[in-house]
């Protein structure tokens, strides 16, 4: 449903797809709904009073749906955006099928049931090959934060999840920790494969941070006192699966480590906790969301990104995709999480990640990347390397090698 240029993992995994399938061969559309995130509204003016637009993105062919222009919160709101996507997408099929032509591959992005709903169906009238990809995991990412609708949502929801894994022809997934959770609760009868959704460097310049920053000041997007400071970087989406407030936490803990400021790019449900929270603090930054095509140059301007997950368990499957174009902008990373992430952090010695409980332990890596180039240069080269297993290039050879093994057995 998300797509360019909303923020958010979601319209992120969707262009790495569906630059992939580019990438082998495919004509690909993306079928998606207007730019509303997060506040409901259409801003652009070429999409007023139309109800589908098709737009070409990145050489990719976008088919976009009017859909309620309510707030993307909350698990009512969420619930009736996505069926009216459901809907909306179903009763077009028709038109939408013109645009398209034959159809050989759906391929449907979760969340659980919305998507691969529209994707069996599509699959099924076009006797297409159908693909489920689930880099989130629900009902269970929803059920960890209680709610009153908690208990429905459990049960419900993993009856809808095992219909919805039942449907396609394969699954992907993003980590071998959410495959196994796939497999043990649900026993698909799919074939599940671990591709990460990695990132396209060449989206991801790696521009000098002095000029990148003096570029943003100049545009009023950083403040101007941040032009010589060592610069901690959070950008994405504030609500609780990121946890930002460990990274205050932090931020108390190096307030008196002379130049150190931490800078945070978002929005979401949880912002207006934040700014709360900081209003003493001097050395964090709370700014805007910015559309995707500046962040290139905000990842250039700051010496270390962040990646921060919530505690609960099941966001050790997680791999956000800000991760990804860190790396593609040769910044070392710093995580505040748990699972594969953190061991592929650790081992590749390309930053440091701790859990929650541990987070005094990172103040003695921060001010030695602060303090020692040499360290900070040998950090951004292990980057570079640990960026080969995870760009589109390398990722491209493994799904066409899937696509080779399973479409031809289905047509067989």
């Amino acid at each position: 449903m998300y797509f360019l240029p909303e923020p958010g993992g979601g319209a992120a995994a969707a262009l790495n797809r569906a630059t992939i399938l580019k990438m082998i061969g495919y004509n690909v559309f993306i079928l998606c709904g207007f730019p509303t995130y997060p506040n409901g509204k259409i801003i652009e003016p070429k999409y007023h009073k139309k109800f589908i637009y098709v737009e070409t993105i990145q050489n990719i062919t976008v088919i976009r749906l009017r859909l309620l222009q309510i707030k993307h919160e909350g698990y009512i709101k969420r619930f009736i955006l996505y069926s009216n996507f459901v809907i909306v997408s179903i009763l077009l099929m028709p038109k939408i099928l013109k645009i398209t032509g034959k159809i050989d591959i759906v391929y449907s992005l979760a969340p659980i049931i919305f998507s691969s709903l529209n994707g069996f169906i599509y699959s099924k009238i076009a006797s297409a090959f159908f693909i489920y990809d689930v880099p989130d995991l629900w009902p269970e990412e929803l059920i960890v934060f209680k709610s009153t609708l908690s208990p429905l949502i459990t049960v419900i929801g993993k009856i809808i999840a095992k219909i919805s894994y039942s449907l396609p022809d394969i699954i992907i997934t993003i980590s071998n920790s959410a495959a196994k959770i796939i497999y043990d609760n649900y026993k698909p009868r799919p074939p599940i494969y671990v591709i990460p959704i990695g990132v396209n460097p060449s989206l991801f310049p790696k521009l000098l941070k002095k000029e990148s920053r003096a570029k943003l000041i100049k545009q009023k997007i950083l403040p101007k006192e941040l032009q010589e400071k060592f610069i901690i970087l959070y950008a994405g989406l504030i609500s609780p699966a990121q946890d930002v407030e460990n990274l205050i936490i932090l931020a108390e803990k190096i307030k008196d480590i002379h130049d150190i400021q931490i800078v945070i790019f978002g929005e979401g449900e949880n912002k207006p906790k934040i700014a709360k929270k900081i209003e003493s603090i001097d050395n964090v930054h709370l700014l805007n969301y910015q559309p995707r095509n500046v962040m290139p140059l905000i990842y250039s301007s700051v010496d270390i990104g962040t990646v921060l997950l919530s505690k609960e368990p099941i966001f050790d499957i997680a791999f956000p995709t800000k991760f990804y174009e860190y790396i593609a902008s040769n910044k070392p990373v710093l995580a505040i999480c748990k699972g594969e992430l953190s061991k592929i952090i650790n081992s590749n010695n390309i930053g440091y990640a701790v859990d929650s409980d541990n987070i005094d332990k990172l103040i003695p890596f921060i001010k030695k990347m602060k303090d020692c180039s040499d360290l900070f240069h040998i950090i951004e080269k292990n980057v570079d390397n640990t960026l080969q297993q995870f760009s589109l290039n390398s990722l491209s050879l493994d799904i066409k090698k899937v696509l080779e093994k399973e479409y031809k057995n289905k047509k067989n």
